[in-house]
């Protein structure tokens, strides 16, 4: 009887202890079809003026330098593509531009034609399978429930690795490592082989993970889920550093400069958090008036250049915040809700609209320099090499000058 029941006490220690956060091996249900190692020369990194990952860079600011594009964008159209109606995010790099679409497959487009040079079968059920580019290699969700990696110029598949929850979220990779976040997990895989390194899992239920992880230095910062809790991790074992409870479900994907991460919700809150502690330094909340009849809240991820915050809202506007107070500078009002997410560059922001258009925003004053008409846009605009890329939901692919 006392060996029975110290069997029963260690089992509902390991169902409580389930939900908690922690680094893992891989389970079961995980699995992985190695058709190619992908060779270390293959692996070089981007080049300048590409643009390789959702945000841009691995923090996600969704700012280019003047340096590396010094002109700003005039609203010409250079050329369209249709496909079909398209919720992710374009990368570009390798003179190539690449965006999936509800089609279910992954295409790339030369960068100054539009033209098809190969697609790739990805059988998502709803693709905003944003992809990331390292070197000759491309990282997308694949089968809903699969991150791949293909040979960026031919298509050809290398790997896959099924994670048996849904994949939302872009890819990062940084440092010949694969970052990608499902319903409940952080994976964390070899880019050339697709193996595990670790895996992070938090408990959690609902819709999963929307936003992308975000690295800098010896961390990675990460919500999982419907979750409320932003995990900072040891980014070569997983192990917890610090965590920060919002006490919203976390839409955006983290950004992280300097010292500082931010963090919006789903109901309008904004962090900014010490990146190293935790601790926040301020947060900015969109609903500020009781019994309002509209809940604002922000539904795609933010911007951060020069000190200054951009991120779009529910009620349809676009708001610049400075980053060091969290105090509102100016807010342009669009005609729907913007759940894009902006660009910055060339002192201009440039983002969609669910009102049909495609902005581009002095960075000082907020006031549009112009506007055009691409139909409802859900994802974040591209730049490289003097063109701005960007999808939309009437199915075309617009390439600005």
């Amino acid at each position: 009887m006392q060996r029975l029941f110290r069997l029963l006490v260690l089992g509902l220690v390991l169902i409580l202890l389930a939900g908690c956060g922690r680094a893992t091996s891989p389970g079961a249900a995980t699995s992985i079809t190695r058709n190619h190692v992908i060779g270390a020369s293959l692996l070089e990194g981007s080049r300048t003026g590409d643009w390789p990952m959702f945000g841009y860079d691995p923090g996600h600011t969704g700012f280019v330098d003047p340096l590396v594009h010094p002109r700003t964008i005039d609203g010409k159209v250079v050329w369209t593509r249709r496909l079909s109606s398209i919720f992710s995010s374009a990368v570009a790099g390798l003179n190539l531009l690449y965006i999936a679409s509800t089609d279910g497959y992954l295409y790339a487009l030369r960068q100054d034609s539009g033209s098809v040079v190969w697609r790739a079968k990805l059988s998502n059920s709803l693709s905003d399978a944003t992809p990331a580019l390292e070197g000759q290699a491309l990282f997308v969700a694949m089968y809903s429930k699969a991150i791949a990696a293909f040979d960026a110029e031919t298509g050809q598949l290398y790997w896959s690795f099924s994670v048996g929850e849904k994949i939302q979220a872009p890819p990062v990779v940084v440092g010949r490592r694969v970052y990608v976040a499902s319903l409940s997990h952080l994976w964390v895989l070899d880019a050339a082989s697709g193996q595990v390194i670790w895996a992070f899992k938090h408990g959690t239920s609902g819709w999963p993970s929307t936003g992308s992880p975000a690295i800098m230095g010896n961390a990675i910062y990460i919500g999982l889920g419907t979750g409320t809790q932003l995990w900072a991790l040891n980014l070569a074992d997983g192990h917890i550093l610090w965590s920060f409870d919002t006490g919203d479900r976390i839409t955006s994907s983290p950004l992280v400069q300097g010292n500082t991460v931010y963090i919006a919700t789903w109901r309008g809150k904004i962090f900014a958090l010490n990146r190293n502690s935790g601790q926040m330094r301020w947060v900015y909340l969109l609903n500020t008036v009781r019994n309002q009849n509209v809940v604002d809240g922000v539904g795609g991820s933010m911007a951060l250049a020069n000190n200054r915050l951009y991120v779009g809202d529910y009620r349809g506007s676009i708001l610049c915040i400075d980053a060091l107070h969290g105090r509102l500078i100016w807010r342009f009002a669009t005609g729907a809700q913007v759940l894009a997410t902006p660009v910055v560059a060339g002192g201009r922001i440039y983002i969609g609209s669910g009102d049909g258009f495609f902005y581009a925003l002095d960075s000082k004053t907020g006031r549009p320099t112009w506007r055009y008409a691409t139909g409802e846009i859900r994802g974040s605009a591209s730049l490289a090499n003097g063109r701005l890329y960007v999808g939309s939901l009437d199915g075309m692919v617009y390439a600005f000058r």
